[in-house]
């Protein structure tokens, strides 16, 4: 069975995280894409990071799936070739900085005015126009910039805290992947095509705000005294041979786990969420003998008995334990493959399971540079005029 997405043409000139990895999302679902590179260096994202044949792991997870096309768009006849797949697409995404794209002649006015269903989006660092517009902006730019920084950066930090990942391209990717699916909802609907202006500044505010900027949205609130994220407050628990968080909330997952741990809780100041809210010193004692009792504690034995008193938990895995997981196992998330540049590749699956139309991975490697440019200029009826766009550096 075909993905979701089936049929769905995409149009890809962008680079690193945000726009690859938002079509990625696409492509897993069953899109068609093809990717635009420039001839000489290509995606930027295919030398970050860790590497094996030339291809980056980043590059891999972002951009599975894809053909690759090796065109110099600043040529005139690059750009008419550019214009003749944009024609063919259902969606076209971009994420150079503004303006770029224009000079190029390949802007949301041209492309839609032969194309008027086309789905155009545009990601850019910090927006179409304003004064931060011509800034250049990476991942921790805007983590530093949109508040992310700041909200994990605690009051006996010395420096401030980086999420260890690339956050706001992530963040942005995903935005623009929800996007670009709704607009064509829209137009599924009769909207016809659209321009999509997304800005990593905005997508990482509006994932901050979710949670983390409590007292900036509830302006008017009596509980400046609190984080402005709940989430705050949460710290791993040190068990005699790892770690593992438990979060207990209600009152039956915290005597649950005072029970798991053999502590004591039949004190009446830490009976029920309410009391346990008033009574924070009293409350604080309870989890430091939780604590205590837990670094004594072997891990299996923490395990087994949160799991008998139903107490949210989870154990700090590495990312080199996820594979090995049992719960990872019995869900079949990650799959092998021989990558023909990189060699042996392990990756997760699709995410989202779909009853009826199955995202499952047509093509499980990332292309390699140009890969594809011969096979996709003869479907569209260049094929007589390879050696010759070749030799003037039209095409790799």
């Amino acid at each position: 069975m075909p993905g979701p997405l089936d049929g769905i043409r995409i149009l890809e000139m962008s680079v690193a995280v945000t726009g690859p990895l938002a079509v990625g999302l696409l492509v897993d679902q069953g899109a068609e894409a093809i990717k635009v590179e420039e001839p000489r260096f290509g995606d930027q994202g295919r030398y970050v990071g860790v590497a094996s044949g030339g291809i980056s792991a980043m590059f891999q997870m972002c951009n599975r799936g894809k053909r690759s096309v090796a065109v110099d768009c600043t040529h005139a006849q690059g750009r008419s070739i550019v214009l003749e797949l944009a024609e063919q697409a259902d969606v076209f995404v971009q994420n150079m900085r503004p303006g770029v794209v224009d000079r190029l002649g390949l802007g949301y006015d041209t492309l839609s005015a032969r194309n008027p269903d086309i789905v155009y989006a545009s990601i850019s660092g910090f927006g179409p126009d304003g004064p931060y517009a011509q800034r250049r902006a990476y991942d921790a730019v805007i983590q530093a910039q949109s508040g992310l920084v700041g909200s994990q950066t605690g009051l006996n930090d010395k420096s401030p805290r980086f999420l260890r990942q690339v956050a706001a391209d992530k963040i942005t990717a995903y935005t623009a992947a929800q996007s670009i699916t709704a607009a064509l909802f829209a137009r599924e609907r009769g909207a016809g095509g659209q321009h999509i202006e997304l800005a990593m500044l905005d997508s990482s505010v509006a994932f901050l705000f979710a949670d983390s900027a409590a007292h900036e949205v509830a302006l008017d609130n009596q509980q400046r005294h609190l984080a402005q994220s709940s989430a705050a407050y949460q710290r791993a628990i040190a068990l005699a041979d790892g770690h593992m968080v438990v979060t207990a909330l209600t009152d039956d997952e915290f005597h649950g786990m005072t029970k798991a741990f053999g502590v004591d809780s039949s004190d009446p100041s830490v009976a029920t969420m309410g009391a346990r809210q008033r009574n924070k010193e009293q409350t604080s004692d309870v989890f430091r003998a939780v604590h205590a009792a837990a670094a004594e504690m072997p891990l299996a034995q923490a395990v087994e008995a949160l799991d008998r008193y139903q107490v949210p938990f989870g154990v700090v895995l590495g990312v080199e334990d996820l594979a090995s997981d049992a719960q990872v196992i019995h869900n079949r998330l990650f799959s092998e493959h021989d990558h023909p540049a990189m060699g042996r590749v392990r990756q997760p699956r699709p995410a989202p399971r779909f009853s009826v139309t199955p995202a499952e991975l047509r093509e499980p490697s990332s292309p390699i540079h140009g890969q594809h440019t011969d096979d996709v200029l003869t479907e569209l009826g260049w094929g007589d005029q390879l050696e010759q766009l070749r030799a003037d550096g039209v095409i790799k």
